[in-house]
């Protein structure tokens, strides 16, 4: 049987028949699926030399994902904060890298630790801190079906100072 004839045949088995608007819906399912396939390879990055110190900080890039338990979207924005140590990167390379790693089934908890490790392993800054919020279907639609906000965070490398920046009060979509 094909993915295909697989998936039809699961949805006959949970009561799923007779309902001819569905008759597409296991090609359709594969296919959105499949856009879900992990890249083998993170973006590329020339990182930049500078002798500034001073934090970046970039806000509200927003991403989706799915939930690797449910398979159920979950969207939002995220932001991130590094003190360089020498080396910066293109501002462009900040939401492929978000996107690389969104396009997988995945935890918001392990989306932010994988930013987080692959900007410190790219850049060596003196710190980075990533921050995600986002809306998960499979709290909203499934189990507690309660709508609101899940923040998560990773942080590496030693400067607390980050933080602060972070959590900067009226800053737009920050947790302060």
């Amino acid at each position: 049987m094909t993915p295909e004839e697989h998936f039809a045949a699961a949805l006959e088995a949970l009561g799923f028949t007779g309902d001819p608007e569905m008759t597409r819906t296991p090609a359709a399912f594969l296919g959105m699926l499949s856009e879900f396939k992990p890249l083998p390879d993170i973006p590329p990055v020339t990182p930049l030399p500078t002798q500034s110190t001073d934090p970046v900080v970039l806000r509200t890039m927003p991403y989706h994902s799915m939930c690797a338990h449910h398979l159920l979207p979950f969207f939002g924005h995220c932001a991130i904060v590094y003190r360089p140590a020498g080396r910066i990167a293109g501002f462009g390379w900040f939401p492929r890298l978000l996107n690389h790693f969104a396009r997988r089934p995945q935890l918001e908890e392990r989306l932010a630790a994988q930013l987080a490790d692959a900007i410190h392993d790219a850049l060596a800054p003196r710190g980075v801190g990533v921050w995600l919020s986002a809306r998960q279907m499979c709290v909203e639609m499934r189990g507690a079906r309660s709508p609101g906000v899940f923040e998560v965070e990773a942080w590496r490398g030693d400067d607390a100072g980050l933080r602060a920046l972070l959590y900067r009060p009226g800053a737009p979509l920050s947790p302060g």
